[in-house]
């Protein structure tokens, strides 16, 4: 018999993919990029724009970082046009820049860093899904501050909220928990060390320290608690959710309207609405109704990594919790003390079961995205959630009576007492041996396999078959299968990568598991200036160990032999020329495989050619872009075709 709502949820999703299909067009064909208001037509030289500071600035160790909305730019001739865009600014320290303060800047917008090395982060499209398109960085001398504008919606809520962060700030908490709190609350996590960060993200709880679904969820629960005095009849309900949904509004509009509030506010609002008006409410239809509503207002949104977590999560829990606790019976007593007794053991159900499906449903895109695995995450999260309701609650009640001194004290006592609970239980985890496994290879193809294992097994809970069991065997066979074939290929690569690290030479060689980083003698004092720009590439490289080797060193092993600037790996030759050994004597000319060239020597292609027969010509992004182009068209005139710029080889 077939399913009485295939036909349903096929018509449902023919008309998603019209839908998204449309809007997605549409989205492309009103990128903001694309008009001509836009800033982005007058970049290229230094204009003065005026500005408006568009987000609370943040602080970072050498700078301050404020999101800005473009306004006007004057251009060369003395125009004046106004413009539109988003703006990224690193503001020279010190400064007073606040949020919805005007400035006169002098410019000249740059492109963000993109994805310039082998797997590395592409922070340009990162950026860029969040509608900004350009950065700069402004020093003192190149920007004032001509007024202040606090008109708007945004502008009210931005100072309350920076109201609420000033009574944090003036509670009795720690800088730490002060942190804590601010993330918890208000979705402001600029203030939290980096060991807190650390300790969360190992115990595999950073969720906590961003606003998201389980904090809109816990508000509406709370709520839903304070009113448990009210019936289960329809009027009752319907008081009841509008209570909540005002409490999951305001929530959102305190923390900022962050996009993930949104998301969860919106995915909350249309469960809560099914609750007023069903017994038995459509969970599943209000998330795909909410959704369909994201995609369709922001088609991108199919490839934001918080959206894809959330909504992984949730659907999991609302499918699979229920069948995961049917197959744990607990037995009911009989007498007073059995029954309480009973009624704890299914509240340490419930959270194990969430906890768990949870987590089995995420992992995939964790293990693609992030390549860490936390084991302990149980544990963590069977401990620190209860209690993040009650800090919550706890949070929420010291900002509501900062007029009454006494329960102000008492109130900031006790988020005081469960916020170093907090902190304790996640440092303990942290610091337990494995608590965060890292470097894990993971690509698409496993991604893939690795999701149909999680929903065979979600259809295994729901209707145990053993055709279902043999089809999770195989694809996991698969799956052991292809990731012993990528095992196998690591085994026996031997490779070499010119990496794009700024005014810096780095060049790394792969053979087998082991890696041979050879680069200028300040990178290899401190090798972890460029380990966002190399650390994915050692991951999909499956390295196990990386030898850090200064250009001018002498060594040899087995694999590589390095003497004078002269480099031979697997059989191919490579020669690194800089201001040092650029000029050689007119008797020698060496063969190589690959000049490198690097530090802008003054010598042009031609003599390189007349001073060594090399075959492909590297330059590294360490020579001046002058240079760079210089040598670029003298190559193009020489029919010299093979040339690198700091990237894949």
């Amino acid at each position: 018999m077939k399913h009485p709502l295939l036909p349903a949820a096929l018509i449902v999703a023919a008309i998603i993919f019209i839908a998204e299909t449309f809007f997605g067009f549409f989205s492309e064909a009103t990128d903001p990029a694309r008009s001509e208001a836009h800033y982005s037509r007058f970049v290229g030289s230094q204009n003065w724009m005026r500005i408006q500071v568009d987000e609370i600035p943040s602080e970072r160790e050498r700078s301050i970082r404020a999101i800005c909305d473009v306004l006007e730019i004057t251009d060369t001739c003395g125009a004046t046009h106004p413009c539109k865009g988003k703006l990224l600014l690193y503001l020279q320290k010190p400064s007073t820049v606040a949020f919805g303060d005007e400035l006169l800047v002098l410019s000249s917008p740059d492109l963000p860093s993109g994805s310039d090395n082998p797997h590395q982060f592409d922070y340009r499209k990162y950026l860029r899904r969040k509608g900004i398109l350009h950065t700069d960085y402004v020093t003192s001398t190149d920007y004032r501050i001509i007024g202040h504008n606090t008109k708007g919606w945004k502008s009210k809520i931005t100072v309350i909220r920076q109201r609420l962060i000033n009574v944090i700030h003036f509670s009795q908490l720690t800088p730490s928990q002060q942190g804590i709190a601010e993330a918890l609350i208000l979705g402001w996590d600029e203030d939290i060390d980096a060991e807190t960060k650390a300790h969360f993200r190992t115990a595999g709880i950073t969720h906590l320290l961003c606003v998201s679904g389980l904090h809109v969820g816990i508000v509406a629960l709370l709520v839903g608690w304070c009113l448990f005095f009210l019936s289960n009849r329809r009027p009752a309900r319907i008081v009841k959710g509008c209570i909540q949904l005002s409490a999951i509004w305001a929530f959102v509009f305190l923390t900022g309207m962050a996009p993930s509030t949104m998301r969860a506010a919106l995915m909350f609002s249309l469960i809560v609405i099914g609750q007023m008006f069903f017994t038995r409410p459509p969970t599943l239809n209000a998330i795909a109704a909410s959704a369909l509503i994201l995609l369709v207002a922001k088609p991108l949104l199919l490839f934001d990594v918080g959206f894809q977590l959330s909504y992984t999560a949730v659907l999991a829990i609302v499918t699979l919790v229920r069948p995961l606790e049917e197959l744990m019976p607990i037995p009911n007593g009989r007498n007073r003390l059995s029954q309480l007794t009973f009624k704890a053991l299914k509240k340490i159900r419930a959270l194990f079961c969430v906890s768990l499906v949870a987590q089995l449903a995420v992992t995939p895109l964790t293990l693609f995205y992030f390549h860490t695995f936390p084991p302990y995450f149980l544990v963590a999260n069977m401990t620190v959630i209860p209690l993040a309701g009650l800090l919550l609650g706890s949070v929420l009640l010291t900002l509501l009576v900062t007029w009454w001194p006494l329960a102000f004290k008492a109130v900031g006592a006790l988020t005081s007492f469960l916020l170093a609970t907090t902190e304790h239980i996640t440092s303990v985890i942290a610091s337990w041996p494995n608590a965060l496994i890292e470097g894990i290879y993971f690509d698409c193809p496993m991604l893939i396999l690795s999701f149909v294992i999680v929903i065979l097994l979600s259809w295994m809970l729901l209707r145990p078959q053993w055709k279902t069991l043999a089809a999770i065997l195989a694809t996991a066979l698969a799956l052991a299968i292809y990731a012993k074939h990528i095992e196998s290929k690591c085994d026996i690569q031997s490779h070499f990568d010119v990496y794009n690290v700024g005014n810096r030479t780095a060049i790394e060689f792969f053979f087998g598991h082991k890696s041979y980083l050879v680069c200028d003698k300040s990178t290899a004092q401190s090798p972890d200036v460029i380990d966002f720009q190399t650390a994915n590439n050692l991951i999909f490289r499956q390295t196990k160990q990386r030898t850090i080797l200064p250009i001018d060193t002498t060594f040899e092993d087995d694999n590589i032999y390095i003497s004078n600037r002269f480099i031979s790996f697997s059989g191919k030759t490579f020669r690194i020329v800089d201001r040092s050994n650029y000029r050689i004597s007119s008797m020698s000319h060496p063969e190589v495989d690959y000049l490198v060239l690097r530090e802008s020597p003054y010598i042009t292609i031609s003599e390189l050619l007349e001073q060594y027969d090399f075959d492909t010509l590297i330059v590294s992004s360490q020579n001046s872009i002058r240079r760079r182009a210089a040598w670029q068209q003298q190559c193009d005139s020489l029919g010299i075709h093979q040339m690198t710029i700091g990237n894949n080889n």
